[in-house]
């Protein structure tokens, strides 16, 4: 409240001071004709601290009511410009002192538009937080806003300590930089090293740049936190990914499933990612990407490059577009070549609004009444293509827009603690399942297979797994949709009777889909086919195709199947 008194306040003197000068100087001149110019500039300025004399009495005219109001509001502008610097320190100061009490709170590091959003979300969830931001002007502005905010440079400890930091739940590093990010991380767990009691923060990390982000997790590189302080990466390219396949699922019935991108810009790469890991269907079939532009074939080597076995997770086909032009008439007549049962989604553009929607346009008018075709736009609320199609029934029905920001930037997106649930509970269950192997081969007196599943690497308690263990459980819970979508039903309305009714048939089939999604999550994340087992070296006997599995292997499919229904109530 304080700020936003300061904010409207100095606008408010500003107006008032040029008044007064205006005023000043009319009436000076009034007063004193024959006066040089600079002159009554000079002492126009010294009315301001209400230093002004008729300097030669004998010759003053009566006083002009220009000069009398100038006389009263200059020195008043002064004291206010005063009162407002007060204000402002006493703000800042008073938020600082706030934030440095906290505890069980929030640290959002970065007050761009990812961590105004979070913060924004925290505020309505009535959840603690406070945001770090070193630029002094955006600070005062984030506290304008009623946002809870410091001026300062999370990449130190000593900023973070002053906030709190010891006593913070979680740190957020969401700054526009990779490097600044991860050096934050770094800082906050250097702040809380040794603390008493020992610090129940938890890092998550942006990393804006899905190149890095697969070299950290290739490399395992922060599977073990900073310190014994837990870190998780996250993207926001890739919660918006996640997102909108959560809203705009493919319906595949018994055709093929393609997705037509333009470029791989750091969206359209999650994107790709994200079909490669969820986006696998009934009967084997994945997705078909396919990449139209005018660096495609470069882009999908360099996607190659970072993921080596993504060829073993979809269909990937690139061309080169000498035009831009071409990208809709060329989609659209590749689209009319295809069988009518297949289905499409196409990005027409990424980075740019008014090109996209051009595209679209331009699309809707080739395809007609085409089904099977959805268009996606990524145009923020409020924007001027957007408010025009929402008001065109014709094109609304046509073109739809990629989620908000609340939802692939609030709490749910960053924190997860939905995804994180489902995945929680899909471990818990298969931890329970396999302590039920161990004592049954003990019972048996079979102690080398108890022993085995003992050394399994996930065989250990959620908080204990690595990242990577973690993610292949939201993978899964990612998936869960699509399986139900699969057994024709709707995850808005299914329960687990129903689920409990489905066929020996449609459970296998569902099984070969879940292969499919396990595997494509080893395939990304770095894990390569051996007969011999070694999770050290990421070798895995199973990255085979279903029907190459023993019975034993896929009875693991069928029950992860059969054992849905116990997560459908946490389905968000």
């Amino acid at each position: 409240m304080l700020a936003t008194l300061r904010i409207h306040f100095g606008k408010v003197l500003l107006v008032v001071g040029l008044v007064a000068s205006v005023l000043g100087f009319i009436g000076l001149r009034t007063c004193h004709p024959a006066l040089p110019v600079d002159l009554i500039l000079y002492r126009t300025l010294r009315l301001f601290y209400w230093d002004y004399s008729p300097w030669d009495i004998s010759k003053e005219v009566p006083m002009p009511w220009t000069l009398l109001v100038a006389m009263w509001l200059a020195p008043l502008v002064l004291m206010g410009a005063i009162f407002g610097v007060a204000i402002s320190l006493l703000e800042r100061r008073l938020m600082a002192w706030k934030a440095r009490w906290m505890s069980g709170h929030t640290v959002i590091c970065g007050g761009g538009v990812k961590g105004r959003v979070l913060a924004e979300n925290l505020r309505e969830r009535k959840l603690p937080f406070v945001l770090l931001e070193r630029d002094r002007e955006m600070a005062d502005q984030l506290i304008a806003d009623g946002l809870r905010t410091v001026c300062g440079d999370a990449t130190g400890p000593a900023a973070l300590t002053r906030i709190g930091i010891q006593r913070a739940l979680r740190l957020v590093a969401a700054t526009g930089d990779d490097h600044d990010n991860l050096a934050i991380a770094v800082a906050a767990a250097q702040a809380v090293e040794g603390s008493d009691p020992a610090p129940s923060l938890a890092i998550f990390l942006h990393c804006g740049d899905p190149a890095l982000c697969a070299l950290y997790q290739r490399n395992r590189a922060l599977q073990d936190g900073f310190g014994g302080v837990p870190v998780r990466v996250f993207n926001h390219f890739r919660n918006m990914a996640r997102q909108c396949l959560r809203e705009f699922p493919p319906d595949p019935g018994h055709g093929a499933v393609h997705v037509v991108l333009p470029s791989l810009s750091r969206l359209g790469f999650a994107l790709v990612v994200e079909y490669a890991l969820v986006g696998h269907y009934t009967g084997d079939r994945g997705t078909h990407v396919h990449l139209l532009g005018k660096r495609a074939v470069s882009e999908a080597a360099r996607l190659r490059s970072l993921y080596p076995a993504i060829d073993e997770c979809l269909v990937l086909e690139a061309m080169d577009l000498p035009e831009t032009g071409r990208f809709a008439a060329k989609v659209a007549e590749w689209i009319a070549q295809q069988p009518e049962q297949d289905v499409f989604t196409v990005y027409p553009g990424i980075e740019d609004d008014n090109e996209a929607f051009a595209r679209a346009l331009e699309l809707t008018e080739h395809l007609q009444d085409r089904p099977g075709v959805q268009l996606l736009l990524d145009t923020p609320p409020g924007a001027p293509v957007r408010r025009l199609v929402e008001k065109n029934p014709s094109l609304e029905h046509r073109i739809s827009f990629l989620p908000a920001g609340v939802l692939t930037g609030g709490y749910e997106a960053i924190i997860s603690d939905t995804l994180d649930r489902i995945a929680r509970c899909i471990h818990d269950h298969w931890l329970a399942e396999t302590q039920r192997q161990i004592d049954a081969a003990r019972t048996r007196g079979d102690e080398a297979a108890a022993r085995k599943h003992e050394a399994k690497a996930t065989f250990r308690p959620w908080e204990a797994l690595s990242e990577e263990q973690k993610g292949a459980n939201r993978s899964q819970a990612d998936h869960i949709p699509f399986k139900i979508r699969a057994a024709g039903l709707d995850p808005a309305t299914v329960t687990p009777a129903l689920w409990s009714q489905l066929s020996d048939a449609s459970v296998e089939a569902l099984s070969r889909m879940e292969h499919a999604r396990w595997a494509a999550y080893l395939w990304m994340t770095g894990w390569k086919f051996a007969p011999q087992r070694d999770d050290a070296r990421k070798l895995h006997p199973n990255l085979v195709p279903y029907d190459q599995l023993d019975e034993p292997t896929k009875d693991y499919d069928r029950d992860a199947i059969r054992n849905l229904s116990e997560y459908l109530n946490s389905l968000p």
